[in-house]
């Protein structure tokens, strides 16, 4: 199996969710916007009254979604070019995606720091871990 096909089903399933997470922003803003008198200069200027944190949250969660997942489609890009197919590393992307999506889910819907935090601690740790052995296979060859 390539390593583009052993990992593009993670990549793709990380890019689903961010852009099931820009939906949810653009339909919690229009039932935002709805729903309020005068809210739209929120939206155009971030000024004025704010939104609602039901509103709020998916586009914080859409900007941690730039931060670190950067770094795991850097290395699955890098992995692909060498080309490194590597069993354990497709399995520890599959972690790290899960952890991510379950991150995403928790600060959208519920946002409790004592959940999300654990989340996002172990999914750094598997996307850290995930570096070693792509840095081994690149070292050995």
């Amino acid at each position: 199996m390539t390593a583009a096909a052993l990992y593009l089903p993670q990549v793709l399933a990380l890019v689903a969710l961010s852009f099931l997470t820009g939906l949810v922003i653009l339909i919690g803003r229009m039932v935002d916007l709805l729903r309020r008198e005068g809210g739209i200069a929120f939206y155009e200027e971030f000024s004025g009254l704010g939104a609602p944190g039901w509103v709020t949250r998916p586009t914080r969660q859409l900007a941690n979604q730039f931060e670190f997942p950067v770094l795991f489609f850097t290395l699955i890009a890098l992995a692909v070019a060498v080309p490194a197919p590597d069993r354990t590393m497709a399995v520890l992307a599959w972690c790290y995606v899960g952890l991510r999506w379950a991150h995403a889910i928790c600060q959208i819907a519920v946002n409790r720091l004592y959940i999300r935090t654990p989340l996002f601690m172990i999914g750094s740790l598997v996307l850290l871990t995930m570096w070693g052995p792509f840095a081994s296979i690149i070292f050995a060859g």
